[in-house]
């Protein structure tokens, strides 16, 4: 895959999930992957064909989705120096990468209700039923994303530090991919149908897809709050600031300083309480640990 592509680089056939068949591929000696547990998971006589299709290509697509988002993060800058051409190349993915998602959300919700609402049709107290049932997923593993943190990275890519925490990159980032981590791992987990309770597979289905408009998309993809950009808003403001203002490392190593001696400052402020010291102890030993990473930075190739 070539820089700046907007097509999501997995090993996921999107053929399959195109099939208006409900015919599953053929699982392997060690278990059907979360792409074949779509169409028997979802497989509800009382649902139509052509609405359990429509709900199975959707969660395919996201599937793919959140396969790519995370290996794209996982893996930037990737092999080799880390260099202003990678980080630019990584922020153009990251970009076409949220709109994607936005578009495969607003189809997912569309297919959801469809199939939500054909369940309701066979069972209309399933709704009740639903909201005092448990998904059907196991308890998810902790997500966390490993690794340098992205600031650090985009740092090692020639953005400034500082530009990075301004466009509140790492928070979105990782916030949408802890909830696609949650995808693959309720995908991954999909029984079939009649195994558990319909009322966990509506709830299930209920909360991936309400997860992405209720607060997903809103809040972490296109906020366009000064304060707390969303992915798409931080993007651009991250791009504005790194034309406008000085990117050196010195620079970023000035303002840490800065922000160093200010929380001292506030140290020997008279009068401040225990838990005004608390966090004034602990965003000191924060600054002091951000300016020894800081000193750790090689400019990059241009």
């Amino acid at each position: 895959m070539g820089p700046g592509t907007n097509q999501p680089a997995t090993a996921f056939h999107r053929s399959q999930m195109s099939h208006t068949s409900e015919q599953p591929a053929v699982a392997s000696a060690n278990g059907a992957g979360w792409e074949q547990r779509l169409y028997t998971g979802l497989r509800m006589a009382s649902v139509p064909g052509e609405v359990r299709a429509a709900l199975a290509n959707a969660l395919g697509e996201l599937g793919v989705e959140a396969e790519f988002f995370l290996l794209l993060i996982n893996n930037f800058p990737g092999g080799g120096a880390p260099s202003r051409v990678r980080g630019e190349s990584f922020l153009g993915r990251l970009e076409a990468a949220a709109r994607r998602l936005v578009r495969t959300a607003d189809t997912l919700e569309v297919a959801t209700q469809g199939y939500l609402t054909a369940l309701e049709a066979d069972d209309p107290g399933i709704r009740n039923a639903a909201a005092e049932a448990d998904p059907w997923w196991p308890p998810a593993p902790d997500f966390e994303i490993t690794g340098e943190s992205i600031e650090l990275r985009l740092r090692r890519c020639g953005f400034a530090y500082r530009h990075v925490v301004a466009a509140y990159l790492a928070a979105n980032i990782e916030a949408i991919a802890t909830h696609l981590s949650l995808v693959l791992h309720a995908l991954s987990t999909l029984p079939p149908a009649g195994v558990l309770p319909t009322s966990s597979l509506y709830q299930g289905l209920y909360e991936l897809s309400s997860a992405f408009q209720g607060y997903l998309i809103p809040q972490h993809i296109v906020h366009a709050d000064t304060q707390t950009p969303g992915l798409l808003t931080g993007i651009a403001r991250l791009r504005a600031l790194d034309a406008q203002e000085d990117t050196s490392l010195q620079s970023d190593l000035a303002w840490a300083e800065t922000q160093l001696a200010a929380t001292q400052t506030f140290l020997h402020t008279q009068h401040i309480s225990a838990a005004q010291r608390q966090w004034a102890l602990a965003a000191a030993q924060e600054w002091q640990e951000t300016i020894n990473l800081l000193k750790t930075v090689r400019e990059p190739a241009r």
